[in-house]
């Protein structure tokens, strides 16, 4: 049979060590939380109402800004903001900015991107929802030589 006994001393080194260890992640976890932090989304974006959740809701707020799209092209595809921007991600987020949103808040966060297609024009627009808020999006064209604008930048 084997057996071991602890002494007092050994007792609290094991405590010590099991508390430093405790230390140690706390202090990381809360380094690596602080690298990016997630807002509350806001209650109105371009001065609209922004709620997103359902899609009678995103096209409403797609109607306010004077698109006209159809229920039947939305198309939807989880995406997850990066936490550090690269080129794509700050061009992208200098086009949120001429709307008055910054993805910089939502750095981390699972997102889902819903596109729609502008019946008139055929324009692709993208709205991004985070929590059942639209924090962002963009109108772009489906040519290669096309051009992405921020939503509303043409109404």
């Amino acid at each position: 049979m084997f057996r071991i006994d602890f002494t007092s001393s050994a007792k609290k080194s094991i405590i010590l060590t099991l508390f430093a260890l405790f230390l140690m992640s706390c202090i990381f976890l809360l380094m690596v939380g602080s690298s990016f932090h997630i807002i509350s989304p806001p209650n109105e974006y371009l001065g609209i109402d922004n709620s997103g959740a359902t899609s009678p809701q995103r096209i409403h707020f797609l109607t306010e800004l004077g698109y006209n799209v159809s229920p039947s092209s939305e198309e939807s595809e989880e995406i997850k903001i990066p936490i550090e921007f690269g080129d794509v991600y700050n061009r992208y987020n200098e086009i949120q900015k001429e709307s008055g949103t910054d993805l910089l808040d939502y750095r981390g966060a699972e997102c889902v991107r819903y596109t729609y297609t502008e019946e008139e024009s055929g324009l692709r627009l993208n709205v991004i929802v985070y929590e059942g808020r639209i924090i962002g999006g963009d109108e772009c064209t489906a040519a290669l030589d096309g051009e992405m604008k921020s939503l509303g930048s043409r109404h």
